[in-house]
């Protein structure tokens, strides 16, 4: 029991944490887009944000599974 609480904690604090994340990436967002002027810049800027993503996914799955997957 005190794994599945240490996971639950684990799981909420990375919650947390992406979700800081997502809210910076989100408020610097229509700065960067401003300066960013080349291609590279903008597939540099799609990579981070399919990582970002990919990340909350992961997360998503990870969450399910802690609280809903097999004991």
């Amino acid at each position: 029991m005190k794994v599945v609480q240490l996971i639950k904690d684990h799981a909420s604090k990375c919650e947390a944490n992406l979700r800081s994340l997502k809210d910076s990436a989100s408020s610097s967002s229509s700065k960067q887009a401003r300066r960013l002027s080349n291609t590279a810049d903008f597939k540099a800027a799609a990579a981070k944000n399919e990582r970002l993503k990919q990340a909350e996914e992961s997360l998503r799955t990870v969450m399910f599974l802690s609280c809903w997957g097999p004991n």
